[in-house]
Order: C-alpha cells, then structure tokens, then sequence
C-alpha cells in the first residue's frame, strides 16, 4: 500500500476511538449514578430505623430502670430490716457504735451514714452516735470536726489511745499535738476521757496540755490503761480541781505517796465529788514494787473522797505493812461505801489482811472477794470480818445484801461468812467455793433468794461488780 494511504487510515481510525471511550464513560457514569442513589436510600433506611432503635432502647431503658426502682423498694419492704422502725434502728446503731473497737480506723457511725438515705438519715439526726472521739495515730482532722459538728451540743467521750511511740506520731498523717488542737475547742463538752496505750513522752505532753485548757466542768469520768508492765500513770491525770464535777476515777498503775501534788493540803476538796474509785495493777505488776501505792498516799487520796460509794481494788497495789498501832489514824472511814471489791489477783497477798482490818464501812452493800482459780485456797480473811471482843459473833459489815466469792471460802470459814453477812440476800460463788455452802456449817442460808454458782470466774475482769 502506498504511504498515502496508510497516512488516511490512521487519520481516520483516532475520532472512531474517542467516540468508543465517551460512550462507555457515560455508560459507566449511568452505573455510578444509579448504584450511589440505591446506597442513599439505604443510608436513609438505615438511619431511620437507627433511629427508631435508638427511641426503643431509650424507652427501654427508662422502663427497665423505673422497674428495678420499683423492685427495690418492694424488696425494702419485704426484708426484715427494711420494715423495722427508726426506733429500733436506731437501738441497733447505739450497740454497734458503743462496741466498736477504738483501734478500728473506719468508724461504725460513719459506716452506718453511708448505706443509704433511710440510715444516712437517722445517722445524722442523731446527735448522741457522734458523741465519742477517738485521738488515736489514725484519726484524721475531718473525722474529728464532723463528730464535733455532728454531736450537737452533746456531753463528748474523749479517747486518747495507740500512740505507742512518739516518735511514730511524726510519721503518721497527723501527729498528736495536731489531732489533739481539732479537740480541746470542745473541752467544755467533755463527759469522760479514756486514756491508754500510749509512751510517756504522750503522757506528759498529755498532762501539760491539759493543764492549760481550764476547768472541765462537765467531765464526770477518767480511766487510764498502762501501755506496759512499768507504766505509771501520772498523777496530774486523776485532774484535781480541773474537773470540779468528776464522779468516777478508773486508772491502772497510779502510784500515790504522801507528797503526791495531787494531795496538797490546798486541793484538799478536789476529789470531793468523787463516788466510785478503782484502782487496777497492770497485768504484768502484780509484784513490782515500782507500781505500789503507799499507804499514807492511798489514805490521804480516800480523805478527799467524803462522798465514796464504791472502791474497787484490783491488784495488791496498797502497801499496808501493819495496822498495829494504827487503829486510830490508820483506820479507813468510808460512812458513805456500799460497794468493796477486791481482786487480789494472788492467792497468798501480802497486805489485803491489814486492808481490810483498816476499812470501816457501816453501810456496805456489796462485798467482793475474787481469787485466781488455784486449787488452792485464797488467804482467808473470814475473822476480820466480825467484830473482836464481842461475846456474840458481831458483823463488821451487817447490811451487806449482795456478796460474791471466788475461792475465798473453805469448809471450816464457810460459818464465819454466814455470820459475818446475815443479812445476804444475792450470793454468787464460784471457782472452788461451789458446794462449800451446802455442807453442814451451823450457819443458815434461808435469807438468801438469789444464788448463782459459776464454775469458772473471769478473774481480774474489769466489768464485773462495779
């Protein structure tokens, strides 16, 4: 072929290709077109019927949470505690508050306010589940504020307790002087304070600062608990005349003696208030001299107490070497005691016949007498309680209604005591003085009305007898 016509052809072929490739874009495009309108209208199905779904599990929810409301408030209504009243709510709150353990960082009545909006309520219109403190190593500033705030105008219970070291006070959140400055704002307030577990270092700066708060006129109550075997509890806690209406003294480990600051000729009244002693020995004291009251000192401290209404003695922790020649300045006049109770803690104690020589107590009521379980015998004490000199047996203590003995009492004592208590109407003995009574002992019983044998006695127990 010539050139010339290879050159037409090809001139000829390149419009014929163009025409091809625009048809198949516009067919392409009617494609397109087509398949983005089908998508689009799915899109609007599916986001309508998103939408529909969205409203269903909307109302859905609103039901099932409206449901469970309602089924919690039929399950309130139908469980036990749900249907006790505030009343007895509020019972079970106070026993829980009162038992809980001052070591314990989460308090009880904080718990309780947290349950829900019923018990929340009664918590917090309750004034008297907020009224004690704890100052221990864990108490925080907020803690002690909310109780303050929350107990009203309240009488308090002060707790100073676990701080062990006082170095360690510096380590926690917040030391002692600190925790200490939330609570002496509400000095006034305070009914009882508990101190224990704590250094000496504590315990002085204790005393110090309480010096300076001025006079607790409503502070009824004091006890203190020795740390550890040693420990003396400092005589300027017992208060004096900072505490013009304190009704009751319970300390372990005091160690009084005649130059005692506290029994200064010019606070001689400071304990007049005073109707219920008990002195304790630590546990591991019971022979250490470090720990012992004179006897001049445990005197002088009874003079200031007029009004005396229970001695509780646990613990040889009086020194009384003899009552010969004694009989006038040694005697222990208590005209107003109704409650002697003695807890030697030894069955063969040194001083607790000269004791009980001394104590002149005409209106006694309650006697007790608690030995360690031994299978042998406590130290009988059954002649000093007559009168000597007296033709007829003659009771030291006639009026005596309620005696309690614990391996105090053997067979040939065992008539002593029923002359010496004719009048006992509510006998408890236990340990190995069960059965003794029953013997033949030429005595009589019959006045009695209420018995209880206890085969094993908590000695040494601090609640018991008071």
């Amino acid at each position: 072929m010539p050139d010339n016509d290879l050159s037409r052809s090809f001139t000829v072929s390149r419009p014929s290709q163009r025409n091809y490739q625009l048809g198949a874009d516009k067919e392409l495009f009617q494609v397109l077109q087509s398949e983005t309108a089908h998508l689009e209208r799915k899109e609007i199905e599916l986001v309508s019927q998103i939408r529909a779904l969205s409203e269903a599990l909307a109302s859905v929810r609103n039901t099932l949470s409206t449901i469970r409301v309602r089924a919690s408030e039929c399950a309130r209504r139908i469980s036990p505690a749900a249907r006790l009243p505030d009343e007895t709510l509020l019972v079970i709150f106070e026993q829980a508050v009162l038992s809980q353990d001052v070591h314990s960082r989460a308090r009880v009545e904080s718990a309780i306010s947290c349950v829900s909006h019923r018990w929340r309520r009664i918590a917090l219109h309750t004034p008297r589940l907020w009224t004690r403190v704890c100052i221990t190593p864990d108490t925080n500033e907020r803690d002690v504020q909310l109780h303050l705030l929350r107990s009203a105008a309240l009488p308090l219970d002060v707790q100073v307790w676990g701080w062990w070291d006082y170095r360690d006070s510096f380590t926690r959140p917040h030391h002692f002087e600190r925790t200490l400055a939330a609570v002496l704002p509400s000095a006034s307030r305070w009914r009882r304070i508990k101190i224990g577990a704590s250094c000496d270092a504590i315990l002085t700066s204790l005393s110090f600062i309480l010096r300076t708060v001025g006079p607790l006129n409503a502070l009824q109550q004091v006890a203190f608990k020795a740390q550890q075997p040693g420990q003396i509890c400092p005589t300027t806690l017992l208060m004096g005349k900072s505490a013009p209406n304190l009704r009751s003294i319970d300390v372990e480990n005091i160690v009084l003696t005649a130059r005692s600051p506290c029994l200064h000729n010019h606070d001689f009244d400071c304990f007049i208030g005073v109707t219920h002693l008990t002195l304790r020995l630590h546990e591991g004291d019971a022979r250490a001299l470090k720990t012992t009251t004179e006897f001049q000192g445990f005197h002088a401290l009874l003079l200031r107490m007029p009004n005396l209404v229970s001695l509780s003695l646990y613990g040889e922790l009086v020194c009384v070497k003899s009552a010969t020649g004694l009989e006038n300045e040694g005697n222990i006049t208590l005209p107003h005691l109704q409650t002697l109770i003695l807890h030697p803690n030894t069955i063969r104690p040194r001083y607790l016949r000269n004791l009980i020589a001394m104590v002149i107590a005409p209106d006694l009521r309650h006697f007790e007498l608690v030995y360690p379980d031994s299978l042998t015998r406590g130290q009988d004490i059954s002649d000093l309680l007559l009168k000597k000199g007296c033709e007829q047996p003659t009771p030291r203590f006639p009026l005596v209604e309620r005696l309690v003995l614990n391996n105090a009492v053997n067979i040939s004592s065992a008539a002593a005591f029923i002359q010496a208590f004719p009048g006992v109407d509510q006998l408890t003995i236990s340990g190995a003085d069960v059965g003794i009574f029953n013997l033949p002992t030429g005595g009589s019983l019959r006045t009695i009305t209420r018995l209880t044998l206890v085969r094993a006695f908590p000695t040494g127990s601090p609640d018991h007898g008071g």
